[in-house]
């Protein structure tokens, strides 16, 4: 191979190669990390979205209850019934309501469960 005044080129070949194999490893291993932060930032994410379709749900069941009480006199009867007259959807496979209802005077609890 060829010399300088500084000795053989012939190590520099290997030391490289020996670069090349690190900095494979290495950048492989930082992309699966960046890849598992993403992943997780994405899940914390939809759980957000969750908890606030939850929230928006109990609010809104609430509020029907409420117009429910004001406009006939008495609470709701059922959850069914505010659902057909009040206008409350949801999707039924992400949340289960479960409404209990203790008299026509008192108002109606309302326990919102995610299934998800």
């Amino acid at each position: 191979m060829s010399k300088t005044r500084f000795g053989s080129l012939d190590g520099i070949h290997e030391i490289k190669k020996k670069n090349v194999a690190g900095t494979t490893l290495i950048s492989a291993l930082l992309f699966v990390l960046i890849f598992i932060g993403f992943l997780f930032a994405v899940s914390k994410a939809a759980e957000g979205s969750v908890t606030e379709q939850r929230q928006s749900l109990s609010e809104a069941i609430d509020r029907a209850i409420i117009q429910c009480y004001v406009t006939e006199g008495r609470y709701p009867e059922s959850f069914d019934y505010l659902k057909e007259n009040y206008g409350i959807i949801y999707d039924d496979e992400m949340f289960r309501v479960d409404y209990v209802i203790f008299g026509s005077n008192m108002k109606p609890d309302v326990t919102i469960i995610n299934l998800q």
